[in-house]
């Protein structure tokens, strides 16, 4: 993502969106009521029994609502036309789909912008110059690759090894190496320079001594980590990205930072210190009890979450906006989308 221009004097600012990240971050800070100006298409019909033709038009509307659609990487923006160009191909106060894309850039103004929201956007900026991060744990049935993203975590589909103990010595060999071609072959496919192959038991270093002997590694042009792991599952990639011989690679991964900030909530949730809830947070931060506030982006168009927070900034406190559909998400979300610790 990349920020065009702010002028904050008039609550506008201007971005350009990249990535499926990017619209993401995007959506997290545009909330019912704000002005969104960008270019679209629209059917313009000279008369009422005429079929209608798409028009280029640049569209102006206050936003009702907003969906992410992750298959067709568009982001949707609903709501009511305010404003058009050209003006003869637009019907003021009529509704409207915004389909933003990366690549496009888009107008938010916001009648105030708050510094939690400005972080969000100056964090997926961030975000968006850092390399990402491969993840594969392994075992001797099955591979389980995944990606580490600015917005949390994308499983991508299992390679299973078919390996039998029926098999002949042979025909056991021959498949086993195959499992590792394959595996070698998607850590070089993916689009990241640092790949972690991770897992239980011997299979992650088998996996390692093929690959350098072979010379597959060595050809890859990638850096490529071994580790350890309890299962080659979905907890075994949280394992690992929560794990401290690797915190060297992930530190600047928001994610990680996720989870430490949840494991301190926790652990100071039965001494009473933490507090989750808009009302026990609230009154955390007028008791000055709070030091750090952790909110769900599924709660940021919330006008009692918005007072919350604007309360916290005028105290000093730091806010951390989590994603709501990744682990730590749906953890705060058991805890009512906002806490305090």
């Amino acid at each position: 993502m990349k920020i065009i221009r702010f002028y904050e004097d008039v609550g506008v600012m201007k971005v350009r969106v990249d990535t499926m990240d990017d619209l993401w971050s995007v959506q997290r800070i545009i909330f019912p009521n704000d002005i969104v100006k960008a270019d679209s298409e629209r059917k313009f019909k000279p008369s009422e029994g005429d079929e209608g033709e798409l028009k280029k038009v640049t569209i102006t509307l206050e936003v009702e609502k907003t969906e992410l659609d992750k298959d067709a990487t568009r982001l949707r923006i609903m709501g009511k036309i305010l404003d058009g160009k050209p003006i003869e191909f637009v019907k003021l106060k009529s509704y409207h789909t915004l389909n933003i894309a990366p690549g496009d850039m888009l107008d938010i103004q916001k009648a105030v912008w708050k510094d939690y929201i400005v972080a969000v956007v100056k964090n997926a900026v961030s975000d968006s110059k850092k390399p990402r991060l491969g993840l594969i744990v392994v075992d001797d049935e099955k591979a389980l690759p995944a990606y580490l993203l600015g917005y949390g975590v994308a499983f991508k589909s299992e390679i299973y090894s078919r390996v039998s103990k029926r098999m002949s010595q042979k025909e056991f060999g021959e498949t086993q190496k195959k499992y590792y071609d394959n595996i070698l072959s998607l850590a070089g496919d993916m689009d990241v320079d640092t790949i972690i192959i991770a897992g239980p038991g011997f299979t992650k270093d088998d996996i390692k001594k093929y690959g350098e002997e072979s010379g597959i590694i060595g050809k890859m042009g990638k850096t490529l980590i071994f580790e350890a792991v309890s299962y080659a599952e979905r907890s075994g990639i949280y394992e690992l990205i929560r794990g401290e011989k690797v915190a060297k690679i992930l530190n600047r991964e928001r994610i990680r930072m996720e989870f430490a900030l949840m494991e301190q909530f926790l652990t100071n949730l039965s001494t009473g210190r933490s507090k989750y809830g808009a009302d026990n947070v609230s009154a955390s931060i007028e008791e000055m009890r709070a030091d750090t506030i952790l909110v769900n982006d599924s709660v940021l168009g919330d006008l009692k979450i918005q007072h919350i927070l604007t309360k916290a900034e005028e105290a000093g406190l730091k806010i951390e906006v989590f994603n709501s559909i990744d682990e730590v998400g749906t953890q705060l979300h058991g805890f009512k989308d906002i806490a305090s610790i």
